[in-house]
């Protein structure tokens, strides 16, 4: 069944007003709170066309300020947002290619299901939340060595910077 653009686009335009009300209450949640924000949200300037954001905004909101688009730019460096994703020759497996070590260290159940699966995209992402919050991706001084981390070549990190700007709809 073949679904009408205009209902995706309807959809898309949900989603992101969605995602914009939320981040409005968070910020003015913030502003009242007596505990500043580490860093400032960053909002998208138009819906990235094409994509779903809903694992990526539900994954990112675990650690507070993380900008999802990060997450869907990783996924589509690492495997082109394949939702299973493959075993590289490194060894990294999964649609958000973890080495195994890092998995065991990093993994979580994202979906709720009781099991902590790198195949499974939910959990994934739910790993390579918790992996580069942990590296301080949130922190502007951070943010580049937080993706390193993740992947240690500096190609990959501009290629990721690169790709979240242009989710976002602005030049890197």
């Amino acid at each position: 069944m073949t679904v009408p653009a205009p209902r995706v686009l309807l959809g898309v335009a949900a989603s992101v007003l969605v995602l914009g009300l939320a981040l409005a209450i968070v910020d003015a949640d913030a502003a009242t709170s007596a505990r500043p924000l580490r860093t400032a949200v960053v909002p998208m300037a138009k819906p990235p066309v094409g994509i779903m954001i809903d694992p990526y905004t539900r994954a990112a909101a675990a650690c507070r300020g993380f900008d999802p688009m990060i997450l869907v730019a990783i996924h589509d460096v690492e495997t082109n947002r394949d939702a299973r994703g493959a075993t590289s020759v490194a060894g990294a497996v999964g649609p958000m290619q973890f080495l195994p070590d890092t998995w065991t260290a990093y993994g979580l159940d994202g979906d709720g299901d009781g099991h902590a699966d790198v195949w499974n995209l939910n959990d994934a992402l739910a790993g390579a939340t918790n992996f580069l919050c942990a590296q301080g991706v949130t922190q502007p001084a951070k943010q580049q060595s937080a993706i390193w981390k993740y992947n240690h070549s500096t190609a990959y990190v501009r290629r990721v910077l690169d790709r979240t700007a242009e989710l976002h709809g602005t030049p890197s």
